[in-house]
């Protein structure tokens, strides 16, 4: 959904900036405990391009397995600013440790 370079470039300037508030809605600075007040989801996903995506009836791979899931793989390829990716990547590292 998110690439630093292979992104659609019809992306507009408007979808940038939610795209950054989301991400810097995270609070990640708390390495082991990125609670926020509040989480800018909503607006992300009223940005996506949820007419061009497939979705598929699915499964959870990780504890407690739900059995049904629907996996949503959108077809446009948004950008995401690498220091988001890094803040995310560093979380997932330490929180895995």
């Amino acid at each position: 959904m998110f690439d630093t370079t292979n992104y659609d470039k019809s992306v507009t300037a408007d979808q940038v900036r939610i795209i950054d508030n989301f991400f810097e809605s995270l609070a990640y600075n708390n390495k082991l405990n990125p609670t926020v007040p509040m989480i800018n989801y909503g607006e992300l996903i009223m940005m996506v391009d949820t007419n061009n995506r497939w979705v598929y009836k699915g499964s959870v791979t990780t504890p407690p397995c739900a059995k049904t899931v629907y996996w949503n793989v959108v077809r446009t390829v948004y950008p995401i600013k690498q220091k988001h990716l890094d803040y995310y990547i560093n979380y997932q590292l330490v929180r895995n440790k």
